[in-house]
């Protein structure tokens, strides 16, 4: 693993450690996972955006450049190399709960790229940890307790994945991806108004189901809706995985190449 750390105009640095900041204080940011490979930031665009609207809900005054990150990780890496990288985005200077400022710092946090699995066999429903209304729903915020602790409880339950509700009770997504069906080929995903993250795989997938001229629904589902499901796979920026059992059903796991071709290296 290696960081690189930059504050404000300034240039990236490599660092070991950062100094005290508003993000290990307050989680007063966000992130992007993104995949580097073959000298690119896979759907960097996305990313891009994704980031720049994320930072206007919270009211940090940025116009971070991912573009700037390429140039990084090329020049340090070069092109014949797959690395996960971790872009965290978090306000500047330091205060308590009001700011002192609103500008930002940015950090990398870059390692191995390890794809999804392509099945994952055992998942489950929670019935304790839900994916709650905010003004900022959707954005990947540095506070990530909802994950963590659904995904503390995932594993104290030998699980390999755990599905979300929201708080009205609607499928909302996975412990750390967001969640499809396909019912009669036809495909399903959940509304963003279910509070879930507005993933870069989903706006992918989405786009190719079109494309192959596949109907996708995005919409307002419970769990019997999913449940009844022939098929059920979660995605993120690493790819695809296809979950075999949920709270004792079993599904059909046949991956279709049309979405997997989104995500090979």
């Amino acid at each position: 693993m290696r960081q690189f750390f930059k504050i404000k105009s300034e240039r990236f640095i490599e660092v070991v450690e950062l100094p005290i900041n508003r993000a290990f204080l307050f989680g007063d940011g966000l992130f992007e996972t993104m995949v580097f490979t073959n000298g690119h930031i896979r759907f960097h665009e996305d990313h891009q955006e994704r980031a720049n609207n994320g930072l206007k809900k919270l009211r940090i005054e940025a116009i971070p450049d991912l573009q700037e990150v390429r140039e990084l990780l090329y020049l340090t890496y070069g092109e014949n190399t797959t690395l996960r990288v971790r872009w965290n985005i978090f306000r500047s200077g330091i205060g308590k709960y009001s700011p002192m400022e609103n500008d930002h710092c940015e950090h990398l946090i870059v390692t191995d790229f390890q794809p999804s699995p392509g099945v994952k066999n055992k998942a489950y429903i929670s019935n304790s940890i839900h994916v709650n209304t905010s003004p900022w729903a959707g954005t990947k915020t540095l506070n990530a307790l909802t994950y963590v602790l659904a995904n503390i409880e995932r594993q104290e339950r030998g699980m390999d994945d755990v599905i979300l509700l929201d708080d009205r009770g609607n499928i909302s997504e996975g412990g750390s991806s967001n969640i499809f069906w396909v019912k009669n080929n036809h495909y399903f995903t959940p509304s963003l108004q279910t509070n879930c993250i507005a993933g870069i795989a989903r706006k992918q997938i989405l786009q190719q189901l079109e494309k192959k001229g596949f109907a996708c629904k995005a919409g307002f589902s419970t769990a019997k809706d999913l449940l009844d499901a022939d098929q059920v796979f979660v995605s993120n920026v690493t790819g695809i995985s296809y979950l075999l059992n949920i709270d004792g059903k079993t599904f059909d796991t046949s991956p279709e190449p049309a979405l997997l071709s989104l995500f090979e290296i």
